[in-house]
């Protein structure tokens, strides 16, 4: 059997679609992680990059601590972090098995492009435009806006 028809086979048995290793419950649990997951990262990385792209300030480190962040593995943070007591876990709770370690890798892996992107386009608006609205007579943040 070629790996496609046993790819096949799988989803296709019933067994594997019930019980708490099922596939529908595994999809709900990815799904939970991955939206938490960008939730947190979008909460805290985007305020962050969007305050030190309008204000010019922090701009340097924003980009060098996210660009560390990327030449960081990310299965070595998440191997630290699952093998870690207080957050490793060995039992399946709303995120499946190490949900809690898995979310802090996610969130930690969904900052640096997320901040550098949000700093970048702050700072790439057209200083025309930028000029015209102080011009205008509008302030820092109704420019922001």
């Amino acid at each position: 059997m070629t790996i496609l028809g046993e790819a096949l086979s799988y989803l296709f048995d019933g067994a594997n679609w019930s019980g708490n290793q099922g596939i529908g419950v595994c999809l709900i649990q990815q799904l939970l992680l991955t939206v938490t997951a960008l939730a947190v990262a979008v909460l805290v990385g985007l305020p962050l990059a969007l305050w030190a792209g309008h204000t010019g300030r922090g701009g340097f480190l924003a980009i060098n601590i996210s660009n560390v962040g990327r030449a960081v593995p990310v299965f070595a943070v998440l191997l630290v972090l699952a093998l870690s007591d207080p957050v490793g876990s060995e039992e399946f709770g709303p995120y499946g098995r190490a949900g809690l370690a898995t979310l802090i890798a996610l969130v930690l892996f969904a900052l640096p492009p997320l901040i550098t992107n949000a700093y970048v386009g702050m700072r790439e608006v057209d200083r025309d435009i930028v000029e015209a609205s102080r011009g205008m007579g509008m302030s820092g943040p109704g420019m922001f806006r």
